[in-house]
């Protein structure tokens, strides 16, 4: 149905308006421009064009809105720092009502895949993919590439915080050309990842069990010996050649022929699967603390296995592996935020532009993760929606707006053209 937006949704500006720090009147109006359209917006590409085509608001302009990100003078970092100290006082709060103790705290990063010629943004650049449909240079990717950190309560789930990736190559490039009070700095990836846990430890909820799940990509000492400095425990995928008590993990499935194969159902939403695994505790080179791995195979005949290590040797191997299965939310998170939100339709060329329009796309899934938590605050039995129902039900409420204005109008004694011209202007 024909869905125009006639007025900002109460239920947004109550969430975002406190969250833009040292906003203007104009610069408000044009973030809550931007996020109302991401959330009502169904084309297949959210450009700004396309955005702006769903206003029906005195101030809406495609070319203001495109300078708000390219010119206007905002720093997207507060506004990030803002969002993830909202959702984890939430947290907080839910934790207390309903004493849930097992927090997920799921690391992951993903692509942003812009078309093979594309040069002149400054975020984007060839990034290795293992997704083989988007390879463009071998197996790489011309795109741009950020990473999340999600957090998981009982039902609650929040994309936390995020970070993007430059390479160290792209760095030096871009700082040929700016400023000494501009220069960028290149983090690694787990750097960028210990960066973000350190800003929402101190916020946590207090007395949890907190797990810190991740994939092989990140299996490094570093990493695993930063987050038990916190006192958390991880869960990882890792690789083959992954040493356990001096002993490649691919070597230890015929070494454990003793061992009893233990068979691990492992649910998902649409289906269930039983896995062939055995086990062993052992020690990491470097690693100071006895650790649980665990081979995994899909049938007898499988010759790839999939390993995994815990640093929590008094869980079980099916509790470990259901653990690790709630990493498949960071995939659900990565869905909506590039094709429902548009986090990858970015058009403009600066780093801090694409960074601002970053900042607001979070900000657009934050508020409909929260009003999916919202029951929760008021009964802690409630049963929540899937994220998709609070979204539709936000556009129908767009929908009604929509049908309340024609109505006015008509009442006001509007003909047919005047109504045209207000609601479709040419």
């Amino acid at each position: 149905m024909l869905t125009w937006i006639v007025a900002h949704s109460d239920t947004l500006c109550n969430f975002l308006t406190p969250l833009l720090i040292g906003f203007s009147p104009a610069q408000l109006r044009h973030a809550l421009n931007c996020v109302e359209a991401l959330l009502v917006c169904t084309s297949k590409h959210k450009t700004l064009s396309a955005l702006t085509r769903l206003l029906r608001l005195p101030h809406a302009d495609e070319f203001a809105l495109a300078d708000f990100f390219r010119a206007s003078p905002w720093a997207s970092a507060p506004i990030q720092q803002a969002v993830t100290l909202f959702l984890l006082r939430t947290v907080c709060t839910i934790q207390q009502k309903t004493g849930w103790r097992l927090l997920f705290l799921r690391i992951d990063d993903a692509l942003c895949p812009k078309d093979v010629a594309t040069h002149a943004l400054e975020a984007v650049t060839f990034h290795f993919d293992h997704c083989a449909s988007r390879r463009q240079k071998g197996n790489c990717t011309n795109s741009s590439r950020y990473v999340t950190l999600g957090l998981q309560l009982g039902p609650v789930q929040f994309v936390l915080a995020w970070r993007m990736y430059l390479p160290r190559k792209l760095v030096k490039q871009l700082n040929r050309t700016r400023t000494a009070e501009t220069q960028l700095t290149f983090h690694k990836l787990t750097t960028l990842v210990e960066q973000m846990l350190d800003e929402i430890a101190p916020h946590l909820p207090k007395g949890g069990h907190v797990y810190v799940l991740f994939d092989a990509w990140y299996d490094n000492q570093h990493l695993e010996k930063y987050i038990r400095a916190h006192g958390w425990d991880w869960i990882s995928a890792t690789r083959s050649n992954r040493n356990v008590s001096n002993r490649p993990l691919s070597h230890w499935w015929s070494h454990l022929d003793h061992q009893r194969i233990t068979r691990v159902v492992v649910r998902s939403a649409t289906r269930r699967h039983t896995y062939s695994t055995r086990h062993l505790v052992g020690r990491l080179r470097h690693y100071p603390d006895p650790v649980v791995a665990i081979i995994s195979k899909r049938n007898k005949q499988d010759r790839s296995p999939a390993y995994f290590l815990c640093s929590d040797t008094s869980l079980s191997v099916q509790t470990i592996l259901k653990y690790y299965g709630y990493r498949w939310q960071a995939e659900v998170d990565n869905w909506f935020l590039k094709e429902r939100f548009g986090l990858a339709d970015y058009r403009v060329q600066s780093l801090e532009a694409i960074l601002r329009w970053h900042t607001l796309v979070f900000a657009a899934y934050a508020f409909v993760q929260y009003q999916r938590v919202m029951p929760l605050l008021k009964d802690p039995q409630a049963r929540l929606q899937p994220v998709g129902d609070v979204l539709r039900d936000h556009q129908r409420e767009h929908v009604r707006q929509t049908v309340r204005c024609i109505a006015d109008l008509v009442r006001q004694g509007h003909s047919d053209d005047e109504l045209l011209d207000l609601l479709v202007p040419n």
